[in-house]
C-alpha cells in the first residue's frame, strides 16, 4: 500500500531514537519523499539485475556490504554512481556497518541521505515497515467524538452544540470510555478504520457551562482508551430537519476513507435521552455483526401474519 504524497525522509532523523538510527551524510536530501511502506534490499540492484525502487527506503546489510567491501574502488564508483542517481529516497546500513568511503562520498555529494543503525537487518525492516504502515496509512480529521461502548466503537457526529460531548459524558458516566473530543483523528489499516484523539486535545473534553475537563483525571484512567476502531457512525439532527427511520430494516452506510460504515441518523429533542438510545444502538449493532437483526424479524412476522389472514381456498 502506498500513499500519493508520502513523507519526507526528515520524519526519520525526528524519530531516529526511536528506529535506531544515526544520519551520517546526504542531509541536502532530506525533503525526498518516502512514499512505499515497502522496502528494498537493494543486493540484486547493485548486481544490476534490478531497477531501484524510488519510493522505499533501501536497507543494506552484510551481504550488500560485503559485495561492495570486495571490489576496488573504480568499480564500487560505477556501481554506486548509477545506484544514487536512480532517485533513491535514502539508504540505511545495519549491523553497525560503517558505509564504504565511495558510498558516503557520493550520497553526501548527490544529496542522497545516509543513515547507519546497530541493529540487525531484519529487526530493523520489521520496525521500519511497522512505523511506515502508521505514516502512510490513509487519514483524515472529523469534527466529532468517539466513545467505546461495549467494546464498539462508536462515532458520534453532528452540528456544533447539538449535544455529542454532553451525550459521551453520559457514556462514560455509564462506564464506558472516551477516545476522542470535538476532533477525531481517523486512520485505515486494512478493512478497519481507526479513531483517536488528536494532540493535544487527546481525552480534554468541552461541556458548555461547565468548560474544560479530564475524562481520565475525573474518571480514573479505565475511563478513557487511546484508539477504537470505529464501527459505528451515530449523526445527531435536529428533530425538526429530519425524517426519523420507523423501522431500521434498510441498513444505512457513510463511506470514511473508502470504506462504508454503518450509520444512524439519530434525531435530538429535548427530553429524549441520547445515550440510552446510543447505548442500545450499540447493543443491536453488535447483534447485528451476529446475523441477529430484530427489524427484518419483525418484518418477517407481519408478511407471515398476512399471508395467514388471506383468502382461503374453497
Amino acid at each position: 500500500m502506498s500513499d500519493a504524497t508520502g513523507i519526507s525522509v526528515h520524519r526519520l532523523v525526528e524519530v531516529k531514537d526511536s528506529l535506531g538510527l544515526s544520519l551520517r551524510c546526504g542531509s541536502e536530501g532530506l525533503h525526498r519523499r518516502i512514499c512505499d511502506v515497502a522496502v528494498q534490499k537493494p543486493g540484486l540492484v547493485l548486481a544490476g539485475l534490478q531497477r531501484p525502487h524510488g519510493d522505499a527506503v533501501h536497507v543494506m546489510g552484510r551481504a550488500e556490504n560485503e559485495y561492495l567491501s570486495v571490489r576496488p574502488e573504480v568499480e564500487q564508483r560505477e556501481i554506486l554512481m548509477d545506484y544514487v542517481r536512480s532517485g533513491v529516497p535514502c539508504v540505511v546500513v545495519c549491523w553497525g556497518l560503517v558505509p564504504c568511503k565511495v558510498l558516503m562520498e557520493l550520497a553526501d555529494t548527490h544529496g542522497v541521505p545516509l543513515f547507519t543503525s546497530l541493529k540487525p537487518t531484519g529487526e530493523f525492516i520489521r520496525q521500519l515497515q511497522q512505523f511506515l504502515s502508521s505514516e502512510l496509512a490513509p487519514k483524515e480529521e472529523v469534527h466529532g467524538v468517539l466513545v467505546q461502548v461495549h467494546d464498539l466503537g462508536i462515532l458520534i457526529t453532528g452540528d456544533s452544540g447539538i449535544g455529542k460531548s454532553e451525550t459521551a459524558l453520559e457514556l462514560v458516566l455509564r462506564g464506558h470510555r472516551m477516545v476522542a473530543d470535538d476532533r477525531v483523528s481517523l486512520m485505515r489499516t486494512g478493512d478497519d478504520v481507526i479513531g483517536s484523539g488528536v494532540v493535544p486535545l487527546g481525552h480534554f473534553m468541552e461541556i458548555r457551562g461547565l468548560g474544560i475537563i479530564h475524562a481520565g483525571d475525573l474518571f480514573g484512567q479505565s475511563a478513557v482508551v487511546e484508539n477504537a476502531r470505529v464501527d459505528l457512525v451515530v449523526e445527531l439532527r435536529d428533530w425538526s430537519s429530519v425524517e426519523p427511520d420507523r423501522t431500521g430494516i434498510d441498513q444505512r452506510t457513510v463511506s470514511i476513507l473508502s470504506l462504508d460504515i454503518p450509520h444512524i441518523l439519530l434525531p435530538v429533542k429535548p427530553g429524549r435521552n441520547i445515550a440510552t438510545i446510543v447505548e442500545v444502538a450499540a447493543r443491536n449493532q453488535i447483534l447485528r455483526k451476529r446475523g441477529i437483526r430484530s427489524a427484518a424479524r419483525y418484518e418477517q412476522l407481519i408478511m407471515d401474519q398476512m399471508k395467514g389472514a388471506g383468502p382461503k381456498d374453497k
